[in-house]
């Protein structure tokens, strides 16, 4: 499993997306105080959306995920808390996070680039 803080660097270039904001909510969910990927794996599966999950994993097509459904893996709280951490409106942050969270997942569970 790749570092955290190198799939976030590799993520900066996606086209389009501005991580600067998102870069410590990711941190913070997925290897942070507020959770880690083996936590987000949980609740995928308790929201029944394993398979959106396992598919931002494989190498096949990754699935979109929808910001009611972010917000119902993640709870009320944790996207009050993010989307505060990010400086973002609600809103404003599940669509960035819907967006790039599948990229950062596949990122964290490939191999490096040697």
């Amino acid at each position: 499993m790749r570092m955290l803080h190198e799939v976030i660097d590799n993520l900066r270039g996606l086209p389009d997306e501005e991580l600067t904001p998102m870069g410590t909510a990711l941190e913070e969910l997925l290897g942070g105080e507020r959770g880690s990927l083996a936590d987000l794996g949980e609740r995928f599966t308790q929201a029944g959306l394993a398979p959106i999950l396992d598919s931002w994993i494989g190498d096949g097509p990754r699935l979109p995920i929808a910001a009611h459904d972010l917000r119902r893996v993640l709870g009320e709280e944790r996207v009050q808390d993010l989307a505060t951490l990010a400086g973002l409106p609600t809103a404003q942050f599940l669509l960035r996070l819907g967006r790039i969270l599948p990229a950062a997942v596949h990122a964290m569970m490939s191999e490096p680039e040697q």
